[in-house]
């Protein structure tokens, strides 16, 4: 399991150190604005820029044909799926801890009760955007293959965008209209998108054992 994250994080070459230096200069843009809105874009992006290495990662493993050698290792089928969703987890953490200093910092330099309201919106957004991105985008590139993964990572994203649509229109009524920045919104977003994880795990393991026969 250690070798197959490992190989993962490999895989993503350069891009992680992209994602790890545009994380560090967004953390210091509450030095220069006191805008929430500005705020809680900043914590979506960081969180949301380590998630987009994926697609270019796994293009890498389909380019070098470590997709296919992946068949052939005496491990099973759930433990490299397995490994798969643990890297998108370990992305996800990696851009949290990222965020987490970006709101220290803007806690720190405001000292409003306020920043606590941008600051889980923009956790929610952001978390809730990488979640369903992952869970949408590895099923489908490894039901069709990694040749357009820039275009389905952002079709994933979109449909992630449009999973919040949906949540807060059926939470309307309980939010005083469509409401996406709402924090009900946020939270209820979350919890689908884990679910929605979950399930993707069984779509994917469901496929990659298809492809151990083919």
């Amino acid at each position: 399991m250690k070798g197959l994250i490992r190989n993962n994080f490999y895989s993503m070459g350069g891009g992680m150190k992209i994602a790890f230096l545009m994380s560090a200069v967004l953390m210091f843009i509450p030095l220069f604005t006191k805008d929430y809105k500005i705020l809680t874009i900043v914590i979506a992006i960081q969180i949301f820029c380590f998630i987009s290495n994926t697609g270019a990662a796994l293009r890498a493993d389909e380019v070098s044909k470590w997709n296919k050698f992946e068949l052939t290792l005496p491990v099973k089928a759930s433990t490299v799926v397995a490994a798969k969703y643990l890297s998108f987890g370990a992305l996800i953490l990696c851009g949290f801890a990222m965020s987490a200093a970006t709101g220290g910092i803007a806690a720190a330099r405001w000292q409003e009760m306020s920043v606590a309201r941008s600051l889980a919106w923009g956790y929610s957004y952001g978390l809730t955007l990488s979640v369903i991105t992952s869970a949408v985008m590895y099923p489908v590139m490894l039901k069709i293959g990694t040749e357009k993964n820039e275009l389905i990572l952002l079709v994933s994203a979109f449909f992630a965008i449009g999973f919040m649509a949906v949540i807060a229109f059926f939470l309307a009524p309980f939010t005083g209209g469509m409401n996406m920045t709402g924090i009900l919104v946020g939270e209820v977003s979350l919890a689908g998108a884990l679910i929605l994880l979950v399930v993707s795990y069984r779509i994917s393991l469901w496929i990659y054992r298809k492809k151990e026969f083919c």
